[in-house]
This record gives structure tokens, sequence and C-alpha cells, in this order.
């Protein structure tokens, strides 16, 4: 079962990885190079939080170095305002490709372009990017283009995380910090997306 990061403190910084499954084609004699799209890239996302008192980051320090469990991390977007805008939920199930078609948003609600969103299928939380802006016809329906392909088909009603996404993954990069003379620690890890 995934662990909950606490949400409080926020981190101080947060650094924007990508792991890409697209193929890059360069061919041996002239021609132009291509990309093929994949289904399978995902996120990958490095977290410093803000100096903490030993006796503060000793859950994080806890939580961050368990074996076999995912974690699951709020997503920062500094100074981006998002409104609640109804009950997102995944609009016809076993979607696939690059555009996530969702309902239960109210009319005229705005998605903006490298706006982050959480889709939880089968149990699992999946991290995305709208590609492009989309806002919701009267009847709260968007279509979302994607910076990634899908990589899982979702099912009727999954629910859709506008308001504050999450990232969901393994730790990587995440060693047990030096506690300073002055007793505070600086945690820096990378949350990466499984799959």
């Amino acid at each position: 079962m995934p662990l909950q990061l606490p949400s409080h403190p926020g981190p101080a910084t947060m650094s924007i990885g990508m792991v890409r499954a697209a193929n890059d084609l360069s061919p041996a004699f002239a021609g132009a190079d291509q990309q093929i799209r994949r289904k399978g890239s995902r996120y990958a996302l490095t977290f410093t939080m803000p100096s903490l008192s030993y006796t503060e980051a000793m859950p994080w320090m806890t939580d961050l170095a368990a074996e076999g469990d995912t974690v699951i991390m709020d997503v920062v977007q500094p100074g981006l305002v998002i409104p609640a805008g109804g009950d997102p939920r995944v609009l016809g199930g076993g979607q696939a490709g690059a555009t996530l078609t969702i309902d239960g948003l109210d009319a005229g609600y705005a998605i903006r372009k490298g706006q982050f969103f959480s889709l939880i299928t089968s149990a699992q939380r999946y991290l995305y990017r709208a590609a492009q802006a989309v806002t919701a016809n009267a009847s709260g329906v968007a279509v979302i283009p994607l910076q990634t392909m899908l990589r899982r088909p979702p099912a009727d009603n999954d629910v859709v995380e506008i308001v504050q996404p999450k990232i969901e993954g393994y730790v990587r990069d995440f060693d047990d910090p030096e506690v300073q003379t002055d007793h505070e620690v600086v945690l820096t890890f990378t949350i990466r997306e499984r799959r």
C-alpha cells in the first residue's frame, strides 16, 4: 500500500524530469530524424525540502527509506491557483492515445497548458500534464491533449485529481542525510512513477 508523505511543510524546490519511452530514429544515410511516440513515458520529480529539525525530519526519513512501498507526494505548481470546479471523472472507459476525455467539470472550467493532474486507475495514480489549454463545454466535458500517452486505459468514472495532483512512485536518489551541527536536516529525493 502506498505511503502518503506529509503535505506540510511543502518542498522548497521541485525539479521535473521525464523517463521517456519514445524512440528517436536517425537514418544512417541522409533523411530526416523521426521520433515515434510510445506509451510508457512517465515523470520523475525531484524534491528538496526546506531545512527541518531532526525530529521533524524523522517521519520523512522513515517513509522515504521504506523498501518495497511506493509513496504519494503532492505536486507543486507555484503561483497556479486552481479552483475546485466540480467533480472531474473519466468519461468512457478504455481510452488510449494522447488525449483524455473527462466530465463532471463546471461549464467553462479552464485547464491551462502545462498544468499537472493525476488520474487514479486500478488503485494507482498516474501523473499527466496538459499539452494544450482546454475549456470544459456547457455539459462539463473536456478533452485534454496530453504531453505523454496514456499508460493504462482508465475505467469510466475513474477519479481525476485536478486541484491537487499527486505523484505516486518509488523513491530514488535518497540517502539518510547528515544532521548538521545546528540539528537541521535538508532532505532531497526523487519520486519516479513505476510505469
